[in-house]
């Protein structure tokens, strides 16, 4: 029998720094995932830096096994430690785990959510200093999965919860005490991802529709944005020599792109938001600042012909910027006669 596989969604991490396909994370399939796909007869490839899911078909093209009204979990952990330097962090990984779910459109993934990720048995310190207070552990549905009550009599600052067989997914713990509004705090159960180290989780509802049209979800980083600053080191040039001195951008038509302006800071007028020019130079050396007039997107292939000028000789064509290992937009640049 020969088999035919027809593509049921795809799932695409995307950067504007790298400008397409992010490679800073590698796909973690907990084991729930893995036994679905067997049993949905589904196979998960990555091609093109892109993971599609496949289904079997028959020779109609109709899937052989549904897999609709299943939840497909996969998790990112990160491989690049420099992902921070240039990325504008989302506020769901700046709060927790970002979680990315397609509940309120099937072929669309939500807003991400960011949720404490918890495993099996865990304990969480009791924000209400009121006693007697209430921690409840939710389900998505809102049904109570465990409950516990700390008195004045038997208190203590936190509570703990064993959660073995709880089927993971998102839960909630609220705490209630008398005469207040509950305090919640959005949570994630899994075990095992949490144990993977995980930094986001997709968790899609796999809808009947799927297999009709297959839905390309997307997720997107944005590039950190932020001043570019070249702080020249300047030895041997006259008075004169030095004032001719500029940077100008010459790439952004060739390129597509803005133009990127610069401002002249002289050493005297540095604020205590740039490097200290006692940090910089010695003996006889000058120092001159020149700075972006606006913030400027990290990008993986540097931006060309961003050049260091003398009354129109070009002393560098291409200066550089920040690398992924940098986590700032600051560059010493040495100039000498």
């Amino acid at each position: 029998m020969r088999l035919r596989y027809e593509t049921l969604l795809s799932l695409r991490i995307a950067h504007a720094y790298h400008g397409g396909v992010c490679p800073d994370f590698e796909l973690v399939l907990p084991a729930e995932t893995s036994r679905l796909l067997r049993g949905g007869r589904l196979l998960a490839k990555v091609l093109g830096g892109v993971l599609y899911v496949l289904f079997e078909a028959d020779d109609g093209g109709a899937p052989r096994v549904s897999a609709a009204g299943a939840e497909l979990r996969i998790g990112l952990r990160l491989v690049n430690p420099y992902f921070s330097n240039y990325t504008e962090i989302p506020a769901a990984l700046a709060s927790g785990t970002a979680v990315y779910r397609n509940r309120t459109a099937p072929s669309q993934l939500d807003a991400p959510e960011g949720r404490a990720l918890v495993g099996a048995v865990f304990s969480r310190a009791i924000a209400r200093p009121e006693r007697p207070v209430t921690v409840t552990l939710r389900d998505a549905a809102g049904r109570a999965l465990r409950a516990e009550t700390v008195t004045a009599e038997n208190d203590r600052p936190d509570v703990s919860f064993d959660l073995s067989g709880v089927a993971p997914g998102p839960c909630s713990i609220e705490e209630e005490v008398a005469a207040a509004p509950a305090h919640t705090e959005r949570c994630y159960l899994h075990p095992e991802l949490r144990a993977a180290g995980v930094l986001a989780i997709v968790d899609i509802a796999i809808d009947a529709s799927f297999y009709d049209s297959a839905p390309a979800f997307e997720i997107s980083f944005d590039a950190r944005r932020e001043t570019l600053s070249y702080y020249l080191v300047v030895s041997n040039y006259t008075s004169a020599d030095f004032e001719l001195l500029t940077v100008s951008d010459l790439g952004s038509a060739d390129e597509g792109r803005p133009e990127v302006s610069f401002t002249r800071v002289p050493a005297s007028e540095l604020t205590p938001a740039e490097l200290p020019a006692a940090l910089l130079v010695s003996g006889d050396a000058r120092l001159v600042l020149f700075r972006s007039q606006e913030p400027v997107a990290r990008r993986l292939r540097a931006m060309k012909k961003i050049q260091l000028r003398r009354n129109g000789d070009v002393l560098i064509e291409h200066l550089p910027q920040p690398g992924a290992d940098q986590a700032d937009a600051n560059l010493i640049i040495h100039v000498s006669r």
